[in-house]
């Protein structure tokens, strides 16, 4: 957000406070009206919020995304890793004179990535998205079994 600052020197005389307290709705009127607008253009990524459950046999992500199509969510797998990553817009219809008088949801680009320290069955990746909750769950390959090799005592040859 960008702001403006001013230096103003006052003095103070009979009749200014009323001047003052104008002036400083003024400044209030600026910045409330500076910060709506960053907020209608705002362009940097966010990150929405994710539930990350796991048991010995899978891992699920849950990811809110309310108010999003499915063709506008992008999942992606990697090695160690789950991104999630898309952009929700703001079909609002805009009127003359019609103003956020309090603007919490966030909008444009945003970006999920959550580490996956165990690996992965691949094949059976499912990812869903049904009221507004995108859910995805990663099952775990199979623990490896630990095999206990025995250590031959070496036989001396003389």
């Amino acid at each position: 957000m960008r702001m403006r600052y001013r230096y103003v020197t006052y003095r103070f005389r009979e009749g200014s406070q009323a001047q003052l307290e104008q002036h400083y709705r003024q400044i209030l009127d600026e910045a409330v009206r500076q910060s709506q607008q960053a907020m209608l253009h705002r362009s940097i990524t966010w990150r929405p919020l994710a539930d990350i459950l796991e048991s010995p046999e899978m891992i699920r992500v849950k990811i809110e995304l309310c108010g999003m199509k499915e063709d506008d969510i992008e999942v992606t797998l990697y090695e160690n890793a789950l991104v999630v990553s898309g952009e929700r817009h703001d079909d609002h219809d805009y009127q003359d004179g019609l103003s956020y008088q309090e603007a919490q949801i966030r909008y444009g680009p945003f970006r999920v990535e959550v580490s996956i320290p165990t690996p992965i069955n691949r094949e059976s990746v499912l990812a869903r998205y049904e009221c507004g909750m995108l859910s995805v769950d990663l099952p775990k390959l199979p623990a490896s079994t630990v095999e206990r090799i025995p250590v031959q005592r070496s036989v001396k040859q003389e």
